[in-house]
């Protein structure tokens, strides 16, 4: 079948260059015609002033000669384009119509008188035609030999290429058998088998550590398709590819793996990473009509091949460890090293001693207050939580947490925590009710999408006797990539049992005003960045200011977070934004410091924490 239609092919194309052989013959018969009646007009116009000179007037000469004329203007007139040669022979052929026009207004008087001045006038005349009409007849006779000599070059070009486009046409058919089974069929890159092929092909003759192994994934790419279509994420797919394709040197090779995953083969050389980061992030933003700038971003996962003989497959493997590892620690670029081993080693450590430290109390509650800017008192506490073991010491969440959320036990963890606020919330409210102020704790995704999350949390604040008033759910934005309508599903049950719901680190990544107008969220945290933002301070001012004004209408508390300095408070306060959080105020610190700072919650004896 493909034979066949490569046959047609050729037959059209051959038809179609021997329809211009046909066209440019034609076309030059035409040109020696106009060639024949220019000198006509050349020669006839001599004679007829030689026979007006002479006392011999021959009219029909003039009308002859009149209609040689409209005839040349005619046959200029039906030509489809006009070349440079033909605009020359056109002007000559109008200077010689106009010079033509003035002997014939002279020939009456001419006719009439034979004064020696009007003769001389006359032959002037004469002498001035028949120059342009020389002139004329050259242009013509120049113009049909460059046509010739074009048409005769431009029918061996396309003689050529007819040859060339049946050889690329066959050698095609040859190699499509190889694209089916070797390319990817969206972006037209090489699959994994044809990647992990012609990567070891440029491996063998590379010195060791000359190559780089890159994995790379695009984040939140789901909310592209669950957003936009697939039709949008196909699209981006194909830019992205262009992108890596591009970006790749004669002597290096990107694929397509599946979905939203790629590798690229490159030659180790100075700053090369970053500028991948570079160009990758110029097809993101480029994508002006999705606007995903805020919410897609790309992860790497990097290996330096040190053998050439290494196995391709085990290569990418190893990317695509260091890739998931850097994107549990919210890392960008993360490299397979030594760093990294021993970071999976003390991530297994910490595996297995998660639940001895659980059931030890190595986990630590710590509270940050938040305060009411108009008043200047605190009104309520973030519950967050340290982790201090022997083995691994004093760490912040950001040591701990993303493992937890990878391998599940941030559910207990998160539990763990509710208990300790329910017990610390009950005691406060036994000794002093008016002492007592809300809390917020922290749940994860993980925790949040657990079958039973609303019984137990609604169980634990029942066993200890906590109002829901008191307790306040915070969840970060982020979440609502997942499945929006779950978590709405989810927040608005725990809201009917009177419990306050707080979205976290607005503004830092996915945010959608919908989401504010459609979700049950009684207080809106702004991210920090936004005070921190240090070189465009009055847009992000600006973008605060706007927020609370948003809130305040959907009748949301304002928290920001972030206030480090005076003039952060007193920012706050002149565009009524709520409640301020941040290192201006205080720093998280244990519950007996917390108590002893604010005399707030106070308890007989502390809570397990």
């Amino acid at each position: 079948m493909r034979k066949q239609r490569n046959t047609y092919i050729f037959i059209l194309i051959c038809i179609f260059v021997m329809g211009f052989l046909l066209f440019s013959l034609i076309q030059m018969q035409g040109y020696a015609n106009i060639i024949n009646d220019a000198g006509i007009v050349r020669g006839g116009t001599q004679r007829c002033a030689k026979l007006e000179l002479s006392g011999e007037p021959n009219d029909e000469l003039i009308t002859y000669l009149d209609g040689l004329i409209r005839k040349l203007e005619a046959s200029e007139n039906k030509h489809l384009y006009t070349s440079h040669d033909s605009a020359a022979y056109h002007d000559n052929l109008e200077a010689v119509k106009t010079k033509w026009d003035e002997i014939k207004a002279e020939i009456p008087a001419l006719r009439l008188s034979s004064a020696i001045e009007l003769r001389e006038h006359f032959l002037s005349l004469s002498e001035e035609h028949f120059e342009l009409a020389n002139r004329m007849v050259y242009a013509a006779q120049y113009r049909a030999e460059n046509e010739l000599r074009n048409s005769i070059i431009l029918s061996v070009v396309m003689i050529l290429a007819v040859s060339l486009i049946m050889y690329t046409l066959e050698r095609r058919s040859q190699q499509e058998l190889e694209r089916v089974f070797y390319t990817d069929h969206l972006t037209a890159l090489p699959n994994q088998a044809a990647f992990e092929i012609s990567a070891a092909e440029k491996l063998r003759s590379a010195a060791p550590g000359a190559y780089l192994m890159i994995y790379l994934d695009l984040n939140n790419f789901k909310f592209v398709n669950d957003s936009y279509g697939y039709n949008a994420g196909d699209k981006l797919l194909l830019s992205f590819s262009a992108t890596l394709k591009r970006f790749c040197s004669s002597n290096e090779i990107c694929a397509h793996l599946h979905a939203d995953h790629f590798a690229i083969l490159l030659k180790k050389r100075e700053h090369v990473i970053e500028d991948l980061q570079t160009a990758v992030l110029a097809s993101i933003e480029s994508e002006r009509e999705l606007n995903l700038s805020d919410i897609l971003t790309c992860s790497y996962g990097v290996y330096t091949i040190p053998d050439p003989d290494a196995s391709i497959a085990s290569c990418i493997s190893k990317a695509s460890v260091a890739l998931k590892e850097g994107r549990s620690s919210q890392r960008t670029v993360s490299y397979y090293d030594q760093h990294l081993l021993d970071k999976i080693t003390n991530e297994n450590k910490m595996t297995r001693w998660m639940h001895q430290g659980l059931s030890e109390k190595e986990f630590q509650i710590y509270l940050q207050p938040k305060v009411n800017l108009e008043r200047s008192e605190v009104t309520g506490a973030e519950i967050l939580v340290r982790w201090n073991s022997e083995p691994f010491g004093f760490l912040p969440p950001d040591g701990f947490i993303p493992l937890f959320e990878k391998n599940g036990f941030i559910v207990d963890l998160d539990f763990y925590v509710l208990e300790a606020t329910c017990q610390i919330l009950k005691q406060s409210l036994k000794i002093s009710p008016e002492r007592t102020v809300v809390l917020s704790v922290n749940v994860s995704r993980v925790t949040l999408f657990q079958n039973d999350f609303i019984k137990r949390f609604v169980q634990m604040a029942e066993r200890y006797g906590v109002p829901p008033k008191y307790l306040e759910i915070e969840i970060t934005e982020n979440v609502f990539i997942f499945d929006a309508n779950t978590v709405e599903q989810i927040l608005s049950q725990l809201r009917s049992y009177g419990f306050s719901i707080s979205m976290d680190d607005f503004g830092s990544g996915y945010s959608s005003l919908n989401l504010l107008r459609e979700l049950p969220i009684d207080v809106l945290k702004i991210d920090r960045i936004f005070l921190q933002e240090s070189i465009r301070v009055e847009k992000a001012y600006a973008i605060i200011k706007s927020v609370v004004e948003m809130a305040h209408s959907l009748n949301m508390v304002v928290v920001c977070e972030g206030v480090e300095t005076l003039e952060h408070a007193e920012f706050l306060k002149t565009i009524h934004c709520t409640v301020g959080q941040g290192y201006y105020f205080s720093k998280p610190i244990p519950l007996s410091a917390f108590q002893e700072k604010y005399s707030l919650l106070p308890t007989q004896k502390h809570p397990d924490s």
